[in-house]
């Protein structure tokens, strides 16, 4: 089996899904750089390789819009339209991996194994962003506006694999307008405070819908998420923050 060739045609699944970043990186590496029960070869012992997908700017959303047209079962029968999909179209990636049997395990960063890959360091060492004062990773085209979706971790070596974007750091020589932006002050030169960030948000309805402060990053403005698709995402980070302040 030609693993670059099996590559290209998971590349090709996730991307006609909407899925338009996809990477490769060598479980090795990114092992080093994480904790013990976040390691590739805790969850998957023979682990060699993950790929990473996910999705920047406005087209996914178009993408998904399309799919709950023409399935309104799927549309009218669940919440979280993202999060399922994305299960949906990992299961063809599934399928690929199996009839090549390839061995694999999949994970991501929803759902009851939320925790168990560091999809930042991730999708980092695989050139998707950088870190940034916001606490998301920032592209050198989209900026901010990118969503990490899923990853599978497999026992397949690929003949080459992603490096991290070493010479794109965007906020140093920045002037921070994100800062100035948040009604919260929850953003400064230390970083993105995401627990006052979150206290704010279930105590007051101004960012309901919206994120003033990634608005306001120079990066990738002509990529930005429609007001639809923002209080989408918004709605279900606040009830992950609800869950998450009741423990």
């Amino acid at each position: 089996m030609k693993t670059d060739s099996l590559y290209n045609r998971l590349k090709d699944i996730f991307h006609d899904s909407g899925f338009n970043l996809i990477t490769r990186v060598k479980v090795s590496d990114y092992d080093r750089q994480v904790l013990p029960d976040r390691r590739a070869t805790t969850i998957f012992p023979n682990a060699k390789s993950i790929v990473l997908a996910g999705f920047a700017g406005r087209n996914f959303w178009g993408v998904l819009q399309n799919f709950l047209r023409e399935n309104p079962e799927f549309r009218d029968t669940r919440e979280g339209w993202i999060d399922d999909y994305t299960l949906l179209k990992f299961k063809l990636a599934a399928k690929i991996l199996e009839d090549e049997k390839a061995d694999y395990k999949m994970t991501f960063p929803f759902g009851l194994g939320a925790f168990a890959l560091d999809f930042l360091k991730l999708a980092q060492l695989g050139g998707v962003g950088v870190h940034s004062l916001l606490g998301v990773l920032i592209h050198p085209e989209y900026g901010p506006w990118i969503s990490l979706r899923g990853a599978v971790i497999t026992d397949l070596e690929f003949a080459r694999y992603n490096s991290p974007l070493s010479s794109f750091n965007p906020c140093p020589a920045c002037s921070k307008p994100c800062i100035s932006a948040c009604p919260a002050n929850t953003i400064s030169e230390k970083g993105w405070d995401w627990e006052a960030c979150m206290n704010f948000r279930l105590s007051d309805n101004t960012c309901d819908t919206n994120c003033a402060s990634r608005r306001a990053c120079p990066y990738g403005k002509e990529h930005q998420y429609s007001e639809e698709q923002f209080a989408y995402h918004h709605k279900f980070v606040l009830k992950s923050a609800r869950e998450y302040f009741k423990k």
